[in-house]
């Protein structure tokens, strides 16, 4: 015997679950690395649609910023009181002073056609050593600069926007432009990337870095911070080309150990682009609550069905040790008897009745007939008719005394044989109760009706003779019946299956009787 299963001091035999554990720790250990495996691939196929989603969405209130102040400008600038050279500057610059503070703006100023600015109590100061003005004039359009350090403490950043002043016959007659406090994009990029959890980059004109979450240095050209990572599929010269052609993309990189995807844009209007990164690790890390959920939800019905499987499997080895036990109780009564001749084989049949199936007739035993009857009652539909049925031979003791016990050996499998014929027809059950007794169960008949035309031939076919050895070997049964109504319990049916077969022992044999509840 396996050394894993021994007797215990009670005779039983005993299993041991510990390879049972073993091999769900491991399924467990499985189901974390799928799911673990899972949550990477899902990270992966994330990332993408993550750096987008965050784009946009930096993309969309930067150029709602900017796109604001060009429409202010611009409406500013299609007013006579704006574009006509011949209203007095400092009349223009008034207004423009009370219209700043609305708008939260550094500044709000006049340039006029010599590229002179003009300010409420201070001289005026010319502006043409400034690429964007010379821009400005040269082309007419409108321009937003990189952001640079100005104000009275000198270090305050903020960006312009500047709109050419056209007359009626197009000529630019100066300007407007207003300085913007840069911080108000810098808490875009910032708002964004905490809601996220990814990192926003704002490139200039010359791609120079003006903001970053992810730290990088404000004034360092982003080629110098590309040559510390590792661009997959294209390289940092190549990546220039396509920024400085205002063309949107993205590509991979690997950045201090973890994979990257960077999507970047042009806003509109201006040199600027935007680059938003998911990282792989921080991806993977957002959701590795949820896997981690998942991972011990899977643990814990792992753990509830090896409890369940645990005491299947004992289940199992009580029936085991039940088979065992009888059998050890037979083999002392045939090989301990001294006359063994007299060996009582009704008492035999009984003592194996807790086994599994009775070797004569092929038929399930009492002890597993109890134990599947309890379920498929369960399972029973109301509506239906089902019925318990105990058969009982009439003349057994007859035919062994005529025919010898061979004789009544041939008469019991061919009840037997019968009864199954009608347990496979109706999804039913069937088992030798004892020595020259059966039990059926028959389930989900249409109505009561179809039940007597089912006893009606059965009885019929139960009387009957049987050629064997040339002889012929007459055999007749009785049939109680007990049918089955909502809430019975087994042993009920089969107390008042017993009681109507006595009923027909009792006058004449040979027929059915249903139990009248």
């Amino acid at each position: 015997m396996n050394k894993n299963n021994q007797k215990s001091k009670d005779g039983n035999w005993q299993i041991s679950f510990s390879p049972i554990f073993r091999y769900v720790a491991v399924f467990c250990l499985l189901i974390f690395a799928t799911i673990m495996l899972g949550g990477a691939v899902l990270s992966f196929s994330q990332m993408k649609s993550n750096a987008q989603v965050l784009l946009s969405n930096v993309h969309a209130q930067t150029s709602q910023r900017i796109d604001e102040s060009i429409t202010l400008l611009e409406s500013l600038a299609s007013l006579p009181e704006f574009y006509d050279p011949n209203v007095p500057p400092i009349e223009k610059v008034k207004k423009l002073d009370q219209m700043s503070p609305y708008f939260d703006y550094l500044m709000i100023c006049y340039v006029d056609s010599n590229i002179t600015v003009y300010s409420d109590g201070s001289e005026p100061a010319s502006l043409a050593s400034r690429d964007y003005m010379q821009r400005l004039f040269s082309t007419g359009q409108r321009q937003v600069t990189d952001s640079f350090a100005a104000g009275a403490d000198g270090v305050t950043l903020n960006y312009t926007v500047a709109v050419p002043l056209l007359d009626a016959q197009n000529n630019i007659t100066g300007c407007l432009f207003c300085a913007i406090y840069f911080d108000e994009v810098v808490d875009i990029l910032k708002q964004s990337a905490a809601t996220s959890g990814y990192e926003a980059t704002l490139i200039g004109s010359q791609g120079q870095i003006m903001s970053s979450t992810a730290g990088l240095p404000y004034g360092e050209p982003l080629m110098k911070e590309l040559q510390n990572a590792r661009v997959i599929g294209t390289t940092p010269d190549k990546l220039q080309e396509q920024l400085l052609a205002a063309e949107p993309g993205d590509y991979w990189s690997l950045q201090n150990g973890s994979l990257v995807y960077t999507a970047y844009q042009r806003v509109e209007d201006t040199g600027w682009d935007l680059l938003c990164s998911v990282d792989f690790r921080t991806a993977f890390l957002g959701i590795l609550p949820s896997l981690l959920l998942v991972a011990a939800l899977a643990a814990l019905l792992c753990l509830g069905l090896s409890f369940l499987l645990r005491r299947y499997i004992a289940g199992q080895m009580h029936s085991v040790d039940l088979l065992v036990e009888s059998v050890e109780k037979l083999e002392k009564k045939l090989y301990q008897d001294e006359r063994p001749e007299n060996v009582d084989f009704n008492e035999i049949i009984r003592l194996t009745s807790d086994g599994l199936s009775d070797a004569l007739t092929g038929l399930v035993t009492r002890s597993v007939f109890l134990n599947q009857a309890e379920a498929q009652l369960q399972k029973i539909n109301p509506e239906y008719t089902s019925a318990l049925c105990f058969v009982d031979m009439d003349n057994l003791k007859s035919i062994n005394d005529t025919y010898g016990h061979y004789g009544g050996d041939v008469a019991l499998k061919n009840v037997g044989y019968i009864l199954r014929e009608y347990e496979k027809k109706y999804d039913g059950l069937v088992s030798r109760y004892g020595g020259d007794e059966f039990v059926m169960l028959l389930i989900n008949l249409d109505d009561e009706a179809e039940l007597r035309s089912v006893l009606e031939e059965l009885v019929l076919r139960l009387h009957s003779e049987i050629g064997s050895a040339g002889q012929q070997i007459n055999v007749q049964c009785s049939v109680g019946v007990s049918l089955c109504r909502p809430g019975m319990k087994l042993e009920k049916m089969i107390a008042d299956a017993d009681e109507a077969l006595y009923f027909v022992k009792q006058n004449g044999k040979g027929y059915y009787k249903i139990h009248q509840n």
